[in-house]
């Protein structure tokens, strides 16, 4: 394994030392490795960290003092961090004898400064051309060589003057102008094992086809090349024993995303709006939840049911939780204080998601926890994750009249989810009835000394909402205003045309984060939103069913 920052010799070529700058994976700056060899100085990546590449130039300072050399770069893709340095760094740009290299297309678009296909523009960077010395992999240079499955691998390979050879080859999918460059049995494979992780999926040069397609083409390299390492764009080093596991898991990551969306500037900056909102909403409910937990541990230990209690102290590990939380909020004031970037909030939220989804995840807390606040937290993370891959709205609309769904929604908030007739008959089994027990001892009325005002007279047309998202949702925003101090809330359905609008009336006017975070849900729903006349509460607008 490779060791960060020191001289080790590459296995399989005559006597070449690579120096690798091994980075913890941030999407702002890549991996970058050093290589010496007697006839010439390779560097595959520099990244865009300045204080990086400024060690860089220090080894290739001393490197080229010792032994006057060619310095050859080679590119893995064109993505702006793995190649910033070079193109922003004059002092590395005036070297003597330095060529860069890069597959034909990204080649171009390096020659171009084009800020769309190095991602500059998302990362909110200024580019400037870079002249591409050695475009790689063109029709001259290549070989096609065609695996079983008919797809084609083309590969070039490059005398170096030490006597080894350098060989590159085409592995698009993350960006068109994706390679992979094998010296000796190291092989370098840029953001090959990220290309389907949200955020990545979907940006500049992305294509699913082919990166189906290069899957296979890596497989074909461990089947016939001499490689015992993977050195990639981000991160620790791979043994090659290790890929194969990790190429099913790619392959089946990229299978499910034939519908992506592209990760451009605007769902970036719509990513990163539902991100702050998100993480702030995970925070209430999370809270609500870890509430009912320890009231119902601290009942039943005082109950004599000790074992049981400590259960559901520990069910929702909720010191971790917070933890990812406190962690995305000092994240987030970085980002505020210009320490970040947008994408590297956006990508942190979907990292945090991921850490938190698994406790909401599964039954355990079903006779806990009310299920439509489960409901409602696994809809936030799910939502999100759309967001970030683009997906398009997947909501299920059916016609609902909208009395009755009102009716629902009061009943909902103000029945027990349990019943007498449940616990008598549960009371020769000791599961079955520790289970009721617990539903008893954690249920909490959703509006304790709340006045639920229900209007829903007279005639209204049926409309096309998501209802039991609709339902959930609303009864999300009476949980919000009664934790707001609301002692009277209102539903009123009134007439609009030929359609129907719900006002959900409470005490405090709205915060404008508020409102935009409901606006969001409730389109998911199929509703539109305004603001009620005193801003105290919201007006739904329900879409007319067709006739």
């Amino acid at each position: 394994m490779l060791q960060d920052q020191q001289w080790q010799s590459v296995p399989g070529t005559a006597g070449a030392e690579i120096y690798p700058f091994i980075r913890k994976p941030d999407v702002t700056c890549s991996n970058a490795y050093l290589i010496q060899t007697p006839g010439e100085i390779l560097i595959v990546d520099t990244g865009a960290e300045h204080e990086q590449m400024e060690r860089i130039l220090e080894l290739l300072d001393d490197l080229l003092r010792e032994t006057p050399r060619p310095v050859l770069l080679f590119l893995t893709h064109c993505h702006a961090d793995h190649c910033f340095q070079a193109v922003r760094s004059p002092r590395f740009r005036s070297l003597p004898d330095l060529s860069v290299a890069a597959e034909e297309t990204g080649a171009r678009a390096l020659e171009a400064g084009d800020a769309i296909w190095t991602i500059a523009e998302l990362m909110g960077w200024e580019v400037e051309p870079l002249p591409v010395g050695l475009p790689l992999l063109t029709a001259r240079d290549r070989e096609a060589l065609k695996m079983d499955d008919g797809v084609v691998l083309n590969r070039q390979q490059i005398s170096l003057r030490s006597g080894d050879t350098l060989v590159v080859y085409h592995t698009p999918g993350h960006t068109h102008d994706s390679v992979c460059i094998r010296l000796g049995e190291y092989l370098f494979i840029g953001d090959l094992l990220f290309s389907a992780s949200p955020g990545i999926a979907g940006i500049s040069g992305w294509d699913q086809p082919a990166l189906l397609e290069t899957v296979g083409r890596l497989r074909w390299i461990f089947a016939h090349e001499p490689v015992s390492l993977c050195c990639p764009g981000h991160g620790r080093c791979i043994p090659a024993t290790t890929m194969p596991a990790l190429l099913d898991r790619l392959e089946r990551d990229a299978a499910e995303l034939a519908s992506i969306g592209p990760f451009d500037r605007s769902r970036l900056d719509d990513s990163l709006e539902h991100a702050v909102d998100l993480l702030q909403e995970v925070n209430r409910i999370f809270a609500a939840v870890s509430g009912r937990l320890y009231a119902l541990a601290y009942r039943l230990d005082d109950l004599g049911e000790a074992e049981e209690a400590r259960r559901y102290q520990e069910l929702l590990e909720s010191d971790q939780i917070d933890g990812v939380l406190d962690d995305f909020s000092r994240f987030a004031d970085e980002f505020n204080a210009g320490k970040r970037l947008k994408v590297q909030l956006v990508l942190k939220a979907v990292q945090a998601i991921q850490r938190i989804e698994a406790h909401f995840a599964g039954d355990r807390l079903n006779h806990v926890v009310d299920a439509a606040l489960l409901r409602r937290a696994d809809r936030l993370l799910t939502d999100f994750m759309n967001t970030v891959f683009g997906y398009r709205d997947t909501g299920f609309l059916s016609t609902v009249d909208p009395s009755s769904m009102l009716r629902e929604i009061a009943a909902a908030v103000s029945t027990p989810p349990f019943s007498d007739e449940a616990f008598i008959e549960a009371a020769d089994d000791p599961v079955a009835y520790r289970v009721e027990l617990v539903s008893r001892l954690a249920y909490l009325p959703l509006l304790e000394d709340v006045e639920l005002v229900l209007d829903a007279e007279g005639s209204f047309p049926p409309v096309l909402v998501d209802r039991e998202r609709f339902c959930d949702e609303v009864v999300g925003v009476l949980e919000d205003m009664a934790a707001a101090g609301a002692r009277e809330i209102r539903l009123a359905l009134r007439r609009e045309g030929d359609a129907a609008g719900l006002l959900i009336g409470g005490s405090d006017p709205l915060s404008s984060r508020r409102i935009r975070f409901y606006r969001r849900k409730f389109g998911l729903a199929g509703a539109s939103l305004a603001i009620s006349g005193n801003g105290a509460g919201l007006f739904l607008l329900l879409k007319p069913a067709p006739s």
